[in-house]
């Protein structure tokens, strides 16, 4: 297998723009794959149209540059309701995380999603959305060992993006022909498939956030139910001398101010309802090395009735690197309560 690592560092974007489709929902009912796609002007041979696919939502697309008839690696495959791509594809050996774990049996993809819905939050499923299959026909699934940042999707807002690895375990390091069953969305109604073809490249382009929900700026002021959330301020820095970000990195501090209308005491849990996201949606958490470095970042937030708390949230990230966005999840059983602010 061609190791293809080399390529998750965000630096390499898919210029060709060429997407694919994922068949009609109710035309996937019974669980078939996508068998084919059309041309770039949108018709399609006879042998590779799908019989009862819905001509709204048909597939539409080219070939990859190899030739192959499927989607490859960096292809998009898209519905009205979820972009997904795989970007790259390597082995254990490329991933210090997993050097420890028995490596010769790790295949590490990097995937991208995106919520391509205009006003519905979209449920992706990191785990049981993916499934790697070799050319013997034997299935593998996605395992919780594997590198950082993972594909963290889970709910995604209308048009934002996730972006991470998805890791693969015992996989035989002779294994070849391997390809990606894709079926991403949660849900009943949620049938769509397609499979990539892990091992040819092909034309895409690079899955980023383009919100169709509201994004604060420094300074605003949201409210959800009880809860009156700031983000005053944005900070950078490379430690205190004792404790330093990674070679490259650095921390992100972010100012808020939390007040609690209601009559209970509230609680906000930051490193499960808060967290980082950049333009391609990798998910930065909470550092814990943040927190020893500044007496003011907090790995959690309570707040008294009727009062407020000022306090601060610590990440590390890539040095210089922009947009950033804070993801603050004031609800974390019911969708709907994401905001988003823009940091720089």
């Amino acid at each position: 297998m061609t190791d293809r690592s080399r390529c998750t560092d965000g630096s390499h974007t898919f210029d060709g723009s060429r997407r694919r489709y994922l068949a009609a929902l109710l035309a996937l009912a019974g669980g078939a794959p996508l068998g084919g796609c059309a041309s770039e002007s949108g018709s399609s041979p006879a042998s590779e149209t799908p019989a009862t696919t819905d001509a709204a939502t048909a597939p539409t697309g080219t070939r990859s540059t190899d030739g192959t008839d499927g989607p490859a690696l960096g292809d998009v495959v898209e519905d009205d309701r979820l972009a997904v791509v795989a970007y790259s594809v390597g082995r254990s050996a490329d991933f210090e995380s997993l050097e420890v774990l028995n490596g010769d049996g790790h295949v590490v993809v990097e995937m991208g999603v995106k919520n391509t819905h205009g006003s519905e939050y979209v449920g992706v499923s990191s785990r049981g959305g993916f499934t790697l299959r070799d050319a013997d026909g034997t299935e593998y699934h996605p395992t919780v060992a594997g590198p950082e940042p993972r594909l963290d999707a889970g709910a995604l807002a209308p048009g934002e993006a996730a972006r991470g690895f998805v890791t693969f375990d015992r996989v035989p390091a002779d294994a070849t022909g391997l390809s990606l069953d894709v079926a991403p969305t949660a849900g009943p109604g949620d049938l769509g498939r397609a499979t990539i073809d892990l091992e040819s490249d092909g034309e895409g382009r690079t899955l980023t956030h383009d919100f169709a929900v509201p994004v604060h700026d420094l300074g605003d002021t949201t409210e959800y139910r009880d809860t009156r959330f700031t983000v005053d301020a944005v900070r950078t820095s490379t430690g205190d001398g004792a404790v330093t970000p990674r070679p490259g990195h650095e921390f992100v501090v972010v100012d808020i101010t939390v007040e609690n209308t209601a009559d209970d005491e509230l609680f906000v849990n930051t490193p499960v309802q808060a967290d980082l996201k950049d333009t391609a949606g990798r998910t930065y958490d909470l550092s814990t090395d943040a927190i020893l470095a500044f007496e003011d970042v907090a790995a959690s937030v309570t707040v008294d009735p009727e009062s407020s708390v000022h306090t601060a949230l610590g990440f590390e990230v890539e040095a210089g690197l922009e947009p950033l966005y804070l993801v603050v999840d004031l609800d974390s059983i019911w969708v709907g309560g994401r905001t988003f602010y823009r940091l720089r």
